[in-house]
């Protein structure tokens, strides 16, 4: 299956016709300001890019969110075919360069050539500074997808990014809604269950013991290295002790996710 079959799944084609307009690379290169290294990377990793859907009042029952710090008059959908050799590197970068681009709000739907998908979102607002530019916040992105073979995490995402599940009071609430969603995809990896969490004070709550989580985890990967290096026993034991004390402070964070 292919980004076709995420768009059909979350209600995107029944709701409104894809547009599959190609974005020329070259306009990038013309129109932003890239460094070489960007450069070198679009023109390496990426096969094709199109904007299949734009969401716009005149498109979609949805109104635009437009203050002092948030413009947000519609969403684009663009989907980005890679070629075999792109990497996890690569991506990241045209990644950030494409939501650092793009004025309005983006859904990057990356897809391999064996049609595995690996959808992005990020949150932006104007620059206070130049009203032309956008500052990004944190950039969400889930793992890599099979919608032929899904696991109950990837069920429950595509579930809540269905569009009878999204909130369509303006264009802010709307990507809010997905890109929430894309996070808790991307948390349900450390934590092993997915979890939506409207309520900002509590989801900043639980992003914060999640990042411990993560901590823990690099330190325990570390330590397991360590080891297969180490010839002292005592070393060997010493790390053990740290991996436990470590694995024991993990299972206590999760505890406190479930309260």
């Amino acid at each position: 299956m292919s980004a076709s079959t995420f768009y059909r799944q979350i209600g995107l084609e029944s709701k409104l016709p894809s547009l599959n307009k190609k974005l020329d690379k070259k306009n990038f290169y013309d129109y932003v300001d890239l460094n070489r290294k960007e450069k070198d990377v679009i023109t390496k990793a990426i096969e094709r890019m199109e904007l299949t859907f734009l969401l716009t009042p005149s498109t979609i029952n949805i109104q635009p969110f437009i203050n002092e710090e948030f413009h947000y008059e519609g969403i684009m959908f663009i989907t980005i075919q890679l070629r075999e050799t792109a990497t996890d590197k690569q991506i990241s970068v045209i990644d950030e360069v494409i939501h650092g681009t793009l004025p309005n709000p983006t859904i990057n739907v990356f897809q391999m050539n064996n049609n595995d998908i690996l959808i992005s979102t990020c949150m932006k607002r104007l620059n206070k500074v130049n009203r032309s530019s956008v500052v990004l916040g944190e950039i969400h992105h889930t793992t890599w997808i099979n919608l032929d073979y899904q696991t109950q995490i990837v069920k429950d995402f595509i579930q809540s990014v269905h569009l009878t599940k999204i909130n369509f009071a303006n264009f802010y609430e709307f990507y809010k809604d997905i890109d929430i969603a894309v996070q808790a995809f991307q948390n349900a990896n450390i934590i092993g269950n997915f979890q939506i969490v409207k309520d900002e004070q509590q989801r900043l709550q639980k992003q914060l013991l999640i990042q411990q989580i993560s901590v823990c985890e690099t330190e325990i990967s570390k330590l397991k290295t360590a080891i297969k290096k180490e010839t002292q026993f005592n070393k060997k034991v010493e790390f053990n002790v740290k991996i436990y004390q470590l694995q024991k402070k993990i299972a206590e964070l999760k505890q406190q996710l479930t309260l």
